[in-house]
């Protein structure tokens, strides 16, 4: 029995971490920069130091900010902004991006 319980805490555990992969392939930062800088880079500074509109924060400072926890920039990007464009984006690209941005914190 004890057996048993051991392998439904590691069932759990993977069950867990997969929540945050698509597919089995895991986020990917350099994905996520690469989308950043597609669609984002023509408001936004994607890369330190990197050119921008004032109005629209650098995503470096976006990272900076303690609401940016995986689960804030995961509801972020799924929820409409008026004065952002509607992009519509794949469960994976959220992941990549989320990635992304959270390298950025961990590096600036």
């Amino acid at each position: 029995m004890r057996h048993r319980g051991n392998i439904l805490v590691l069932v759990a555990g993977i069950g867990l971490a997969a929540s945050y992969s698509i597919d089995g392939a895991s986020a990917d930062a350099r994905r996520g920069q690469a989308l950043a800088e597609e669609w984002c880079s023509s408001c936004h500074a994607v890369a330190p130091n990197a050119a921008r509109n004032p109005a629209a924060p650098a995503f470096a400072e976006i990272a900076a900010e303690p609401s940016a926890t995986e689960y804030g920039l995961r509801v972020f990007l799924r929820t409409p902004h008026a004065t952002m464009p509607n992009f519509v984006l794949k469960p994976n690209e959220i992941d990549d991006i989320v990635s992304y941005i959270r390298a950025l914190r961990r590096h600036w």
